[in-house]
């Protein structure tokens, strides 16, 4: 639901799907490690095929599907009201039993569990392979109290990415120097805090430098999705070049595709060289 009152219902997108988009237009093996329910309408099916996003991964539970409604508001909030069970929905998140054969010798993966979860998935993957981890925990998650399983989580994985908002209610914080640095204190090697349409600031342990990164100008629709395409894209970037301030680029371009239309965007012949026009442009305002 959008601050105007307009809605958009039956769409599909947002966590994992929209983060393997946002890897795809970098990227042509990508995997999803995902599972629906039998009531997974065909239209949406059809979507899930022309990703261009490998589906092995994918499975089917016997419980409906997950289903949240977005409502936002013209100050950038949002407010995710789940329509089936949030406890189901987060009971049926991936865990390393899920992971295909094929997919553990991945370069990077995308950590989208809470933060025990995510560490208990990022030591299995540790003990396979030296892969590029990325977490972005869910929203619900960022409360004090669980502070503890944050600082945990943090030294285990290469980059930590939360929203500003989350970010604020984990440390009872709100300026974004202050937080990438407290998130450096805790363990992090590498730290992306999204800002919406104020960009990112990408912030690195091991060098202490970090940047702030423009949301690429593009036409907002709706921001549904545009963090975990961030993410997705930031994952490609650091993965291929181990550039932190590239990565964040390259994750704004992401991004920019994800916001202008409602849902996934289409996988169209050109996407792949429009993003790469894109960090170029972005990439000529300098560093």
């Amino acid at each position: 639901m959008l601050p105007t009152g307009e809605t958009h219902m039956g769409v599909l997108g947002g966590s994992g799907l929209h983060s393997a988009w946002g890897m795809r237009v970098w990227e042509a093996r990508v995997g999803l490690v995902a599972g629906h329910g039998p009531d997974l309408p065909l239209d949406l099916r059809r979507q899930l095929l022309e990703s261009g996003v490998d589906l092995s991964g994918v499975w089917e539970y016997p419980e409906p599907t997950a289903r949240a409604w977005q409502i936002f508001e013209f100050d950038q909030h949002r407010t995710e009201l789940f329509r089936t069970p949030e406890a189901d929905f987060y009971r049926r998140l991936p865990t390393a039993e899920n992971i295909p054969p094929a997919y553990w010798d991945a370069a990077g993966f995308h950590l989208l569990q809470g933060p025990a979860e995510a560490l208990a998935l990022a030591q299995a993957l540790r003990r396979r392979d030296r892969a590029v981890l990325l977490a972005e925990p869910p929203p619900g998650a960022y409360t004090p109290a669980r502070l503890p399983e944050f600082a945990r989580l943090l030294p285990a994985v290469d980059v930590f990415s939360p929203n500003l908002e989350e970010a604020g209610a984990l440390l009872e914080e709100d300026d974004p120097a202050r937080l990438a640095a407290r998130f450096l204190e805790m363990g992090a090697a590498v730290v992306a805090l999204r800002m919406g349409a104020a960009g990112s600031l990408v912030a690195q342990a091991k060098t202490g430098e970090s940047w702030r990164i423009p949301a690429y100008p593009a036409r907002v629709v709706d921001v549904t999705g545009a963090g975990n395409s961030y993410c997705g894209g930031f994952l490609v970037g650091y993965v291929t070049t181990g550039d932190p301030l590239l990565a964040g680029r390259m994750a704004a371009v992401s991004a920019s595709f994800t916001v202008e239309q409602f849902g996934l965007p289409p996988l169209s012949p050109g996407v792949e060289a429009e993003a790469r026009r894109r960090l170029t442009n972005r990439s000529s305002a300098g560093r």
